[in-house]
């Protein structure tokens, strides 16, 4: 007899429990047309609709396994490129990267290494057959242990080892070994029938996630066919659905797999545990590759979130640490709608300008022939309302660093200058939002919605106590997403304004140059639409890249962040300025 068990009734157990291992969020979708191979895409986990098993733990524990592998990858595994290699080579490489990322998640969280054996059910022969080499492998390091008699694998577990000692996070190592591996089974004279499926266990994804050519074959494959179904790296279809309506608990202490708990919770409950999670919403991006000068299409994924929790606390005590600067600009508010309400000296208006008369009459007396051309005040009260401006903040992982003249982190600085920018716009009338972006690779970059041009500004910005600084700086592909927003907007001009702390990189770019040159074309993209830039930038050392990205008079480099309140306000009142004139 068996069991069926649908991923829909612990989707949201799987989704909750990756939470709770790793602390950051996870997609748990289906593969569709009955597919049963799992796969890993930027953010997102695709699993079977069911799994059939003698057992419903068994079952379980396969959903389990599948997502707790998958999630690993995703956490510890960079894609890499596969140009050049053969299939037999990509298996053994993909081989021990998967045991590379269990042992990683392993050392972590020690209950999974058990969890991963129990599929390992067949012991290993000394066949001479790729497949029966691979999964001898496979299993030798999951259990750690020789199989007798098999120099091979013996190899193999010494050659992993020896890695695993010199540098584990370092994927590179392996795949060395992978290569060398590769290389003995063709001195031997082995083949691989690569007619037939090759998969080693059951809860193992089909590791295309690890190779960059897969996907790239995969957009251009959807460029020419122009159709708009979503398709993944293997061809398999897929569509999203709804989260389940189950979730699960987590039973504290347990140092254990077998610690996890899944329970039926009401929707009560269920209701209180979910309506204060961000929302989120996908996006994907091309990237600019100078070197081969062409579009990598769909080649980054982002992530918006909107944060919906409010510490109102926290912005009145940014507000107040800055109360005097922000009496000032109130002063400074009402002087610039003073003069933006009405222009002197105009050729047209709705009334006299007394002083222009005065002027003329003087000029009269001293014999002179003044013209009466600009002699009208005239009323501009609309104005003030045709600009709109985005600002967007780097919050990759060096914003954390302390800045050298006081306690303050750099991220504790820009988030008091943004604020105190808001009292300004707030002020002055002017629609804004505030965003942030940080990334870990391309396919995870994510974009934080503080406050939206339409947002409320008191409620919307007490979500900047959310705001952590970490991973990366993928600088292009949050360009284009904020230009996606506020290009969408009514005003007459448009501004986005970037504030950063160093120069475009990630973890899956090796090439100091790749990010910098994407990030040029992004900005030359927008401007062309006369929507305007300009950078503010923390990193002292920034006029080479940052002037190679924005152009010469589009950047200030800030030499003391603590001023960059005072310099974030002065800059936008010059910039308005200037859009008036």
């Amino acid at each position: 007899m068996s069991y069926h068990v649908l991923l829909n009734d612990v989707q949201r157990q799987l989704e909750l429990t990756l939470l709770a291992f790793w602390g950051r969020s996870f997609r748990v979708l289906p593969l569709n047309d009955n597919e049963m191979v799992p796969l890993v895409r930027a953010g997102t986990i695709f699993l079977p609709e069911f799994i059939e098993a003698e057992t419903f733990k068994e079952a379980r524990q396969r959903f389990l396994s599948s997502a707790l592998h998958a999630a690993a990858h995703l956490v510890y595994s960079v894609p890499q490129d596969s140009s050049g290699l053969n299939n037999r080579q990509l298996v053994l490489i993909s081989l021990l990267e998967d045991a590379r990322v269990e042992y990683l998640a392993s050392q972590v969280f020690p209950g999974m290494r058990s969890l991963f054996r129990r599929h390992f059910t067949k012991t290993p022969s000394n066949s001479l057959q790729f497949a029966e080499i691979a999964y001898a492998v496979a299993y030798a390091l999951v259990n750690e242990v020789d199989i007798e008699d098999n120099p091979f694998v013996t190899k193999a577990r010494r050659l992993f080892q020896q890695a695993v000692d010199e540098d584990v996070e370092n994927p590179l190592l392996f795949r060395s070994i992978g290569l060398a591996l590769a290389n003995d089974i063709g001195q031997m004279r082995i083949s691989m029938n690569e007619r037939d499926e090759f998969r080693l266990v059951d809860y193992r994804d089909d590791n295309s996630y690890l190779w960059n050519a897969y996907e790239e074959v995969a957009t251009q494959s959807e460029q020419a066919s122009g159709d708009d179904e979503s398709v993944s790296v293997t061809g398999i279809g897929y569509e999203e659905v709804l989260d389940g309506k189950s979730v699960s608990s987590y039973k504290e202490g347990a140092g254990e797999v077998e610690g996890l708990v899944f329970t039926t919770v009401d929707e009560e409950v269920q209701s209180s545990l979910l309506k204060h999670s961000p929302t989120h919403e996908m996006f994907a991006y091309p990237e600019w590759d100078y070197k081969i000068a062409r579009w990598k299409q769909k080649w980054c994924s982002l992530d918006e979130i909107t944060f919906h929790e409010q510490d109102s606390n926290a912005l009145e005590q940014r507000i107040e640490h800055y109360r005097s600067f922000v009496n000032k600009l109130q002063h400074i508010i009402q002087s610039y709608q003073s003069q933006m309400h009405r222009r002197k000296k105009q050729e047209d208006g709705v009334e006299l300008d007394f002083e222009a008369l005065v002027d003329q009459l003087v000029e009269l007396k001293k014999g002179g022939a003044a013209s009466e051309s600009r002699i009208y005040i005239d009323h501009v009260r609309e104005r003030q309302h045709e600009l709109s401006l985005l600002v967007l903040l780097d919050l990759s992982e060096s914003m954390n660093d302390q800045h050298a003249e006081g306690g303050e982190s750099v991220l504790d600085l820009t988030l008091d200058s943004t604020v105190v920018l808001s009292q300004l716009l707030d002020g002055l009338g002017h629609s804004y939002a505030i965003q942030g972006f940080n990334s870990n690779g391309r396919g995870e970059v994510s974009y934080y919605n503080f406050k939206d041009f339409d947002g409320e500004s008191e409620s919307s910005l007490a979500t900047l106590g959310q705001a952590k600084a970490a991973y990366s700086t993928r600088l292009g592909t949050a360009l284009r997403h904020s230009f996606h927003k506020i290009s969408r907007r009514p005003e007459r001009h448009k501004l986005i304004l970037v504030i950063t702390d160093g120069q475009p990189s990630d973890i899956d770019v090796y090439d100091s140059q790749y990010l910098i040159e994407d990030s040029a074309v992004a900005i030359k993209d927008i401007e062309s639409t006369g929507c305007k830039t300009f950078c503010l930038s923390l990193d002292k050392n920034a006029d080479d890249y940052v002037q190679k990205i924005f152009r010469k008079g589009h950047y200030e480099v800030v030499e003391h962040a603590e001023k960059l309140p005072q310099i974030l306000t002065k800059l936008y009142l010059k910039v308005f300025k200037s859009f008036l004139a």
